[in-house]
């Protein structure tokens, strides 16, 4: 093994850190790891907390199931994988969130792959970001890292470089540097040099800038080399647990394969973030849909247009607002309407705040939009710039608030009958009879989970509806929407039927139904 780091600038660090790698198994055992697996199971926070029923933070969790869970290292190839099966432990419209989805991420050197379920491997890029999920080559190097024993394995075979010695409330911390794109902090016990925590950042389009912590317990012996049983990983959101990560048991020294990129991956080019594809439909006069990853609608009032959801991405946001301030001469977006705080729905609200627009939407939504403004992100870039107004009017709407000038009427209305979300609004143009939909009849095709939501609405504020503009699907006609929804609820019911046949039981079900007859 070449020991690493013995330069007098470092002798002090280390110290620190043979002491750590001889407490855990000793400086050469580790140093000479060839390979570690690690088999266990985990749940995720899901979309970082941004999911739930409402935006209180009192609020309970929903949870994403990391099942058939394996994290394997391969030291000598550089090679690094993470394979898991995820499952949404809370009523999910789509299939894929009930099936167990395979994921499987793979980093070899500097080339990050995925591997589909039909065996296909894929090049994934340097980063990339949404409400979700954050990953990447760079993403993948971190979590590579997120181990203490990796983590040492790489500073004593000299692969990443350390420095900054401090000592903070009895721990020792060490900045840990890959390279200027992958950098993190290892604490560890002052007193017993056993790793404690790793820390990193990491852009996220709703927050800015989020930093996770990872904290280790439960350290057991495999093989000789103590490894912890427990991974624990918060945000600096709401002190949100991220990922919570149990450990069945480690292998090591094993044989290792399939990590390696295959050739027509190496040779692919690393891929670059693609731009924001938007289709613009003329719904009615002085009423547009500009459909991208999610769909916004636009609506022209006599000096200023607003916008109903800014969905998915502070680019795609960007995008959509430079489209629609194309819309009509000398009128410009001065209003965002937002349905929910949910974090898909809020991707792009931080391009909202750095365009000075004024924000409506649900009351109960305003204190975590203020929250998600005034978040810094002095690691990474961010729409938000210093000279940023962050101070956002913000416009509460309880049961109904009218928009309305000589040009147009806007009615807001607060979302009732609907399981999925709590603090939310739809709105309705009276005079073209548009009902502006956001999860109530269209989060997704598959199941309709809240079937009556939408006729629940419509019948509790009496209005008519022709027209119905979509986050998740096309424009369609009322009717379309009552055939979606009835399509969904037979394959929903059907499900339910298959399930509990066997004795098995989801959440969600049986579904709860508040109509008797659609009306």
């Amino acid at each position: 093994m070449e020991h690493a780091l013995t330069l007098k600038e470092n002798e002090e660090i280390m110290d620190i850190l043979n002491q750590a790698a001889e407490t855990l198994g000793g400086v050469e055992r580790i140093g000479n790891l060839q390979t570690l697996k690690l088999y266990g199971y985990a749940q995720y926070a899901y979309m970082w907390g941004g999911g739930n029923i409402t935006a209180s933070p009192e609020a309970p969790q929903k949870l994403i199931a990391a099942n058939d869970l394996q994290r394997v290292w391969d030291f000598e190839q550089d090679g690094f994988q993470m394979k898991e099966r995820r499952n949404m432990l809370f009523p999910f419209a789509a299939k894929f969130g009930h099936a167990y989805f395979p994921l499987n991420q793979i980093l070899d050197g500097t080339i990050a792959y995925n591997r589909l379920p039909d065996g296909k491997a894929i090049r994934v890029g340097e980063f990339s970001q949404d409400p979700i999920t954050v990953d990447g080559r760079r993403i993948r190097k971190l979590w590579s890292l997120t181990n203490p024993v990796p983590m040492l394995n790489a500073i004593l075979n000299n692969k990443v470089q350390v420095s900054n010695l401090r000592t903070e409330n009895e721990l020792d911390l060490i900045d840990v540097t890959v390279d200027e794109n992958v950098s993190l902090i290892l604490a560890l016990s002052h007193d017993t040099k056993v790793p404690q925590y790793i820390q990193w950042y990491t852009a996220q389009t709703n927050l800015g800038e989020i930093k996770f912590t990872t904290s280790f317990t439960g350290y057991m012996p495999f093989d000789g080399i103590e490894l912890p049983m427990g991974f624990n990983t918060k945000i600096d959101f709401r002190e949100t647990v991220y990922l919570k990560m149990y450990v069945d048991g480690y292998k090591i020294d094993e044989k290792v394969e399939g990590l390696k990129a295959p050739s027509e991956v190496a040779e692919t080019p690393v891929p670059q973030p693609l731009k924001p594809n938007l289709e613009l439909q003329k719904i009615a006069e002085g009423v547009w849909h500009i459909a991208g990853v999610g769909g916004t609608t636009v609506i022209e009032f006599e000096d200023h247009l607003a916008v109903f959801e800014l969905y998915w991405s502070q680019e795609e946001a960007v995008a959509i607002l430079e489209k629609a301030n194309q819309l009509v001469p000398n009128k410009k977006v001065t209003k965002l309407i937002i349905s929910h705080y949910h974090f898909d729905h809020t991707g792009g609200f931080r391009a909202a705040v750095a365009a000075g627009l004024q924000i409506y939407s649900n009351r109960g939504n305003e204190a975590v939009l203020r929250e998600m403004a005034e978040r810094p992100t002095p690691h990474v870039k961010d729409v938000i710039g210093p000279d940023t107004n962050r101070k956002f009017d913000f416009v509460p709407v309880d049961t109904h608030l009218q928009l309305s000038d000589s040009k147009t009427t806007v009615d807001l209305y607060r979302v009732v009958s609907n399981n999925h979300m709590a603090d939310a609004l739809f709105a309705y143009i009276p005079e073209k009879k548009i009902f502006m939909d956001s999860d109530i009849a269209t989060a997704a095709y598959d199941w309709q989970l809240w079937p009556d939501s939408y006729m629940d609405n419509i019948a509790h504020y009496d209005i008519e509806v022709e027209t119905v503009t979509t986050v998740h699907e096309k424009v369609k006609t009322h009717q379309e929407i009552l055939e979606y929804i009835e399509g969904g609820l037979q394959r929903v019911l059907q499900r339910e039927s298959d399930h509990r046949s066997k004795n098995d039981y989801h959440p969600g079900y049986p579904i709860f139904k508040t109509r008797s007859e659609d009306k």
